[in-house]
């Protein structure tokens, strides 16, 4: 998996609503760096603890991807995730930048980047 598959790859997994999809793409030692999450999150294990709360917070998301480059080992993305909230009292919608390193066809840092202000009260 090339770092432009793995770009696609993340965001079908959220998009089911896949932890362990999700998971299932990073290194041993991989890393993803989100606005949202208090610290950086290393290895499957934690990776899938980390974002299966958030799934549960959501539900019909579409991440439609507008711009995405691949670099060598390095893609870059420009999206949207656009949701519902599970509790049926609004949207979770926001744009988003993506970086994302593979080495041996795994995820070794996916790092997020998005304005957290009108998500985070």
């Amino acid at each position: 998996m090339d770092a432009r598959e793995a770009t696609r790859a993340v965001c079908e997994a959220w998009e089911r609503g896949d932890a362990d999809g999700v998971a299932s793409l990073f290194a041993p030692d991989g890393r993803y760096e989100d606005p949202l999450f208090p610290e950086v999150v290393v290895g499957p294990d934690a990776i899938r603890e980390a974002v299966a709360p958030a799934m549960d917070e959501i539900r019909d998301l579409r991440i439609p991807i507008m711009n995405l480059v691949q670099d060598g080992d390095v893609a870059i993305c420009e999206a949207r995730f656009l949701s519902e909230l599970a509790s049926g009292e609004g949207r979770f919608d926001f744009d988003f930048a993506m970086v994302i390193e593979v080495r041996d066809g795994r995820i070794t840092r996916l790092r997020e980047y998005f304005d957290t202000r009108p998500l985070v009260p």
